[in-house]
């Protein structure tokens, strides 16, 4: 591997992003999203492309669009139908997201809408003959006023900004051209809104009663496809992923979970028949749905679980730090495993009638492509990363796993540099996740990949309470933060020393994102162990962020178990900030100034301490970015985030 070059922080540029694979209904082509970088620019592209199956033959299908996603193959196989961003006008001014539709067999894409907020989420009607989506609706008019009047909880997103005035409605546009019609109007906002079998009418999910932003969980309705006032399908508040009618019946599959064991609570599949109630057909399956494994190159793929193929509903779980495809048949009963394993975990896919799956693979030593499934074997489409994985020192890394100071199993990684040499030491990194039921594991990581090749080793673990287990062992952090899980990290660092006796003990940082920030806060406030610390858009007063964070009068009462003016010691014992003047630990905090899920304020307290106190800090805001910097934010900013965290651990370990 001598002749292989280290991961540097510009091969984001080189790394082609495969995502949103759609199989066609006669399974002989996937449309997918091609998506790459360019730091020149600072912006993302993405185009459509297309795999024959048949031939091997991979080529782009759309261009000079910008941002093209979304493709839906329509009923008959004969159009393509996606979303597009135009480039900004001639001012500077962006353009909204609009719907387009293409013939299979080529030429220019027409588009169809023309909406003033853009449109998102579409669908296709099962004739082929319209189109439903998602676009915004003015609550009032304000004329040209810029202020802001609220008068409900929800009036800012992480990512979306802020929308106060505004309702997300159901709409459906002709594709053979037309005004869009909206369907539903009122005080409430549609998500996962899709077509019943016989086009008639649309189920949504929402929640269409006054406290709805209080609670902020859902229940199923049906509209008729012309309008009027919806029908409430379920009784019990659920938070619901994803929504998938059964394309011939009038059954209503649909991931989601009723908080049984609080917000730890595994999501099952469940199915709706008409006029029933409910029924959980994964009821034994003790497992959470979707890949969650984390990577920052991964394209978000739009839609949920689960999938339909026959009487078959298809879903991937992660466990043990890969995501696998299962399924289970409409009537429930035992769930069968279908594929995926070591270093080949299902991120996103598509199936057909017949069985036959496309679906993107997450591995630890190489970006994702596209691989097909044809019901026995597996075969890989795109091998668009080629040239770069050959030319590039990837490194590997090894299964951590040990015993808990409580008795259950922990499972982590080591991932040493290149080069690695065991007669010499080496500064190691704690990297901690989000979520807090976000889960490490077998999957691509440019951001580890980096820290390795600066000459240090990098240790990530899934600590009690992380996504890819077991809901006991995720549902039982809650109330419990800073317990058990601090505890498995700080064994995790023990264990690495132990076996690994070239791991310097006097060079060990820490950082980690979300709840891998506040985790990374209260580390520092309750050891001196590590000699540099990089916090990431992290939370430091739990009674602050209950009040300026997008879903912090919701995530303070499920994690910590109530509202704070109940119950204000428990919020300050478990605030890291309470703890400041136990931190000595050389401390950089990363910070983006348009995150709404861990605001600005929370990175201000802590600098401001720290700078009082003496120690030694630094913090970095960026603006215009929100929670998302080091998945999506602009590609500047990316590189930037990583040198400086570079550079702080270097200051320390040098």
């Amino acid at each position: 591997m001598a002749d292989r070059k280290p991961v540097e922080i510009m091969d984001l540029a080189s790394i082609q992003a495969v995502s949103d694979p759609q199989i066609s209904p006669d399974g002989g082509r996937v449309v997918f999203v091609h998506t790459v970088l360019d730091f020149e620019k600072d912006e993302y592209f993405s185009d459509l492309w297309m795999a024959e199956l048949g031939t091997g033959k991979v080529y782009q299908y759309t261009s000079g669009r910008r941002k093209d996603k979304n493709p839906l193959w329509s009923p008959d196989g004969s159009r393509i139908l996606f979303t597009s961003t135009p480039p900004p006008g001639k001012n500077g001014e962006k353009k909204k997201t609009q719907l387009y539709v293409i013939d299979v067999s080529g030429g220019e894409a027409r588009q169809l809408t023309d909406v003033e907020s853009g449109v998102d989420s579409p669908r296709w009607a099962p004739n082929g003959k319209s189109v439903l989506f998602l676009s915004n609706v003015k609550r009032v008019d304000r004329g040209d006023s810029d202020v802001k009047v609220i008068d409900r909880l929800v009036y800012k997103f992480n990512g979306r900004g802020f929308f106060e005035n505004l309702r997300k409605h159901l709409f459906t546009v002709p594709v053979k051209g037309g005004k869009a019609k909206q369907v539903t109007k009122g005080e409430f906002d549609v998500s996962n809104a899709e077509w019943m079998s016989d086009g008639k009418s649309i189920v949504f999910a929402s929640n269409l009663e006054p406290d709805a932003d209080i609670v902020r969980r859902s229940y199923l309705y049906e509209v008729d496809a012309k309008g009027g006032d919806p029908t409430q399908l379920t009784k019990t508040l659920m938070s619901i992923g994803g929504v998938s009618p059964h394309p011939k019946k009038r059954i209503i599959a649909f991931s989601g979970h009723d908080y049984h064991n609080g917000s730890g609570t595994n999501s099952d599949v469940w199915t709706l028949a008409e006029g029933g109630e409910p029924v959980n057909i994964t009821s034994g399956f003790d497992q959470d749905l979707g890949a969650k494994l984390s990577s920052d190159i991964r394209v978000s793929a739009p839609g949920g679980l689960p999938v339909w193929s026959g009487e078959q509903l298809y879903f991937n779980s992660a466990m043990d730090g890969d995501a696998c495809l299962y399924r289970v048949h409409m009537r429930g009963g035992s769930v069968e495993k279908v594929l995926g394993g070591r270093d080949h975990s299902v991120e996103s896919f598509t199936v057909t009638d017949d069985g036959k799956v496309a679906y993107t693979v997450l591995d630890t030593t190489k970006p994702m492509e596209l691989w097909l499934w044809d019901g026995e074997k597996s075969k890989q489409v795109t091998d668009l990363n080629k040239d770069y994985v050959k030319k590039t020192e990837i490194m590997p890394h090894e299964e951590l796993t040990f015993r808990s100071s409580a008795g259950h199993t922990v499972q982590g990684w080591l991932m040493k540099p290149p080069g690695f040499d065991p007669s010499k030491k080496y500064p190691l990194i704690l990297h901690i996740h989000g979520g807090p039921r976000g889960a490490y594991g077998d999957a691509f990581m440019h951001e580890f990949q980096f820290l390795a090749a600066q000459g240090w080793a990098v240790l990530y673990v899934n600590p009690w309470g992380s996504g890819g287990y077991y809901e006991e062992y995720q549902a039982a952090l809650p109330g419990h933060y800073f317990e058990q899980d601090y505890d498995d990290l700080m064994k995790a660092v023990d264990v690495a020393m132990e076996r690994n006796k070239w791991v310097d003990g006097s060079k060990l940082g820490v950082t980690g994102g979300s709840y891998g920030g506040v985790m990374t806060n209260w580390i520092i406030g309750h050891t001196d162990r590590f000699a540099a610390a990089v916090t990431l858009r992290s939370i430091t007063n739990w009674i602050s962020f209950f009040g300026c964070s997008d879903i912090g009068w919701t995530f303070g009462k499920t994690e910590l178990g109530g509202n704070w003016w109940d119950m204000e010691e428990e919020f300050m014992k478990r605030s890291p900030i309470r703890y400041v003047k136990n931190m000595v630990t050389p401390t950089m905090i990363i910070h983006s100034e348009e995150d709404y899920r861990c605001p600005m304020e929370q990175g201000e307290q802590l600098f401001a301490a720290l700078k009082v106190l003496g120690v030694p800090t630094e913090f970095v805001r960026f603006p215009g970015e929100s929670h998302e910097l080091s998945r999506s934010g602009k590609p500047k900013h990316r590189k930037e985030r990583l040198e400086h965290m570079a550079r702080w651990f270097k200051k320390y370990f040098e």
